[in-house]
C-alpha cells in the first residue's frame, strides 16, 4: 500500500505541474500579445496592461518567467480579474486568492452533501430492490433513468418543477441560506445516485448467494437481518470503491450546477466571471479548478485503493 500511495503522489504531482505548465504556455508563450488578447477586441487602459505584464512577468526572460510563474503559483499569489464594464472598459477586479477562498466553502458543502445523498440513497434503494422482485424492477427503472439523464438536464429539471412551479425552493442560490442548497445537491446527486443503486442491487444479489448466507438462513434469522447485517457489508466494497472514484466527475457536474443555480461557489465565480469578460480571473479559477480535479482523483485512488485491494496493481513476480 505505501509503494501505492508513493507512486500515486509522483503521479499527482507530475500531473499539477504538467496542468500549470500548460496553462503557462497558453497565457504567455502563444502567437502575439497574450496580455492584449485577454482583453478581446477593445485594448486594455495602459495601467492595466502594464500591470497584468508584471503579474505574469513577461518583462522578465522566459526561463524566469517561468520559474516565478511557478512560485506564485506554490505560493497562492494567482493575480487579480480584469472584469470588463458595460462600455468596454476594463477594470481592476478581485484578487483570485480572495474569490477561490470565498467560494470553496459553498462547493464543499454541494460536493459533501452530493456524496451523502447518493450514497444514502443510492446504497437504500439497492438493497431494497435486492430483497424484492416486484421494488427491485421499479427501483431499476428508476436508476436507468437517474443514469441516462445528464446533470444539466436534472438540474433544469428540478429547477422548472420544484422552484418556478411549485415555488419551494428559489431560483438561485445567492443569498446562502440552507434551503439554497437542496436542489444542487440533488441535482449533482442524481446521475451517481443511479449508479450506486444499480452497484448495490447487483453486488448484493451475487452475496445473497455465498455459502455464509445461506449459513445465516439456516440459522432461522430473519430476512432483513441477513440481508442487512450479512449480506450487505461485504457487497459494500465496490460501492464504496466507486464513491471515492467518482468524485472527480462529481468536481466537474458541479461547475455546471453551481452555474444553473448561481450558486456562489466555484463554478458560480467561473460562469461569472465569462458573463464579465474576466478572462485574467478566468484563467486563475481554470487552473484553480485543474487543480482541485487533480488532487481529488489521486485522493480518491487512495481510498478506493485502501478499501478495495483489488484496486491496486499487481506486483510483478
Amino acid at each position: 500500500m505505501t509503494a501505492f500511495v508513493t507512486r500515486r503522489v509522483v503521479q499527482m504531482v507530475l500531473s499539477l505541474w504538467a496542468a500549470v505548465t500548460l496553462v503557462f504556455v497558453a497565457v504567455t508563450q502563444l502567437p502575439g500579445d497574450p496580455v492584449r488578447a485577454l482583453f478581446g477586441f477593445r485594448p486594455p487602459p495602459p495601467e492595466i496592461y502594464q500591470a497584468i505584464r508584471r503579474h505574469f512577468h513577461l518583462d522578465q526572460p522566459l526561463p524566469k518567467q517561468y520559474a516565478l510563474y511557478m512560485r506564485d503559483f506554490v505560493t497562492g499569489d494567482w493575480g487579480r480579474g480584469f472584469p470588463v464594464n458595460p462600455f468596454g472598459r476594463a477594470d481592476s477586479g478581485p484578487v483570485v486568492a480572495d474569490v477561490v477562498s470565498a467560494s470553496v466553502p459553498v462547493s464543499a458543502v454541494i460536493l459533501v452533501g452530493a456524496l451523502l445523498v447518493q450514497t444514502l440513497i443510492g446504497v437504500v434503494a439497492g438493497a431494497l430492490a435486492a430483497g424484492g422482485r416486484h421494488l427491485g424492477i421499479g427501483v431499476y427503472a428508476v436508476s436507468m433513468l437517474l443514469v441516462a439523464t445528464p446533470v444539466v438536464v436534472a438540474a433544469y429539471g428540478l429547477r422548472a418543477v420544484f422552484a418556478y412551479r411549485l415555488g419551494w425552493f428559489p431560483l438561485a442560490g445567492g443569498s446562502g441560506e440552507p434551503h439554497t442548497y437542496v436542489l444542487p445537491i440533488l441535482a449533482l446527486a442524481a446521475l451517481s445516485t443511479g449508479y450506486v443503486a444499480l452497484l448495490t442491487r447487483s453486488e448484493l444479489r451475487e452475496t445473497l448467494h455465498a455459502p455464509f448466507v445461506k449459513a445465516a438462513r439456516g440459522r432461522g434469522l430473519s430476512s432483513w437481518r441477513v440481508v442487512g447485517v450479512h449480506a450487505l457489508r461485504p457487497a459494500l466494497n465496490p460501492v464504496i470503491t466507486f464513491v471515492a472514484a467518482n468524485v472527480g466527475t462529481l468536481f466537474v457536474g458541479l461547475l455546471v450546477v453551481e452555474g444553473i443555480f448561481r450558486m456562489p461557489g466555484l463554478g458560480g465565480a467561473l460562469f461569472a466571471s465569462i458573463r464579465n469578460r474576466d478572462r485574467a480571473l478566468l484563467v486563475g479559477l481554470v487552473t484553480v479548478v485543474m487543480v482541485a480535479v487533480i488532487v481529488a482523483n489521486a485522493i480518491a485512488d487512495v481510498v478506493a485503493a485502501a478499501l478495495d485491494p483489488r484496486v491496486r496493481p499487481k506486483r510483478a513476480d
